[in-house]
């Protein structure tokens, strides 16, 4: 039996020394990994950036907050009005201001001016449109206007799946996974999906994380109602099938059968 075990001792032996050895080979090897974010790619280290970065415009069902600030205190509790909110012990004692959410006309109804359209305007662009409107009776208006509700589904592998709703009017695909727990180590670094509709029309865009060439993607800026899949890798399709959950079991079985032959052979 000492025998028997010694053989097993030098299987051991030699399956570890292999398994190492092919370790420390595959880190001399200079192909990119599968974990890392933006690897070298044997271009120039300095990337030039996109001719010029996407402009948000306001659509249909983006809310706004507008603030207006002017020499006339009384004026601008009018044209900022507030509404109470609950707080964590769900009383009404808290408040913020009151969001505008664009029609399907692009318009919205602003105090002292009505209806004014702001449709595919960008934040800056309707902001003006609002003080000069405003300037017809207000002592020199000066409106801020901030997206409220920029949202972007993340689904798949990442470690906080869900709906994103940033109050800004830009995002970008590393923020969006970050903002979700980064991804698992189950997730395809190489390989995420970006599903974007526009005008009635859906893309699909793929995004490799690994290659630093994503920072020059159509899709490494997201986009209102974006949605962004991160695949599961092979190894993750594994454990979720038939066989794999049964494995421990089998296993098990497998080491009692070998100690019990083990016993009677002894």
């Amino acid at each position: 039996m000492n025998s028997v075990y010694t053989c097993l001792l030098r299987v051991v032996f030699v399956c570890a020394c292999l398994y190492g050895t092919g370790l420390q080979a595959q880190q001399k090897k200079s192909k990119p990994d599968d974990i890392t974010y933006f690897q070298e790619t044997g271009a120039d280290s300095l990337l030039m950036q996109a001719d010029s970065l996407p402009v948000f415009r306001i659509r249909p069902g983006t809310e706004l907050n507008i603030l207006v600030t002017s020499m006339n205190p009384e004026v601008d509790a009018l044209l900022n009005p507030k509404i109470p909110v609950q707080n964590s012990m769900g009383n009404l004692d808290s408040k913020q201001m009151a969001g505008y959410i664009v029609d399907e006309q692009g318009m919205v109804t602003f105090p002292m001016i009505g209806r004014v359209s702001l449709l595919n305007l960008t934040t800056a662009e309707a902001a003006d449109v609002l003080a000069t409107q405003l300037s017809k009776q207000v002592n020199k208006p000066f409106v801020m206007i901030r997206v409220v509700n920029f949202q972007v589904t993340v689904m798949g592998e990442v470690g906080h799946p869900g709906v994103l709703n940033v109050s800004r009017d830009r995002l970008t695909i590393p923020e969006a996974i970050s903002l979700s727990g980064d991804l698992t180590i189950f997730g395809k670094r190489e390989n995420i999906l970006v599903v974007r509709t526009r005008d009635g029309k859906r893309t699909f865009g793929r995004i490799n994380l690994q290659d630093r060439s994503v920072f020059r993607s159509p899709y490494y800026h997201l986009q209102p109602n974006d949605m962004v899949y991160v695949e599961p890798k092979r190894s993750k399709k594994v454990q979720a099938g038939r066989v794999f959950p049964f494995l421990p079991v089998i296993f098990s079985g497998a080491s009692l059968l070998i100690t019990l032959g083990l016993a009677l052979f002894r």
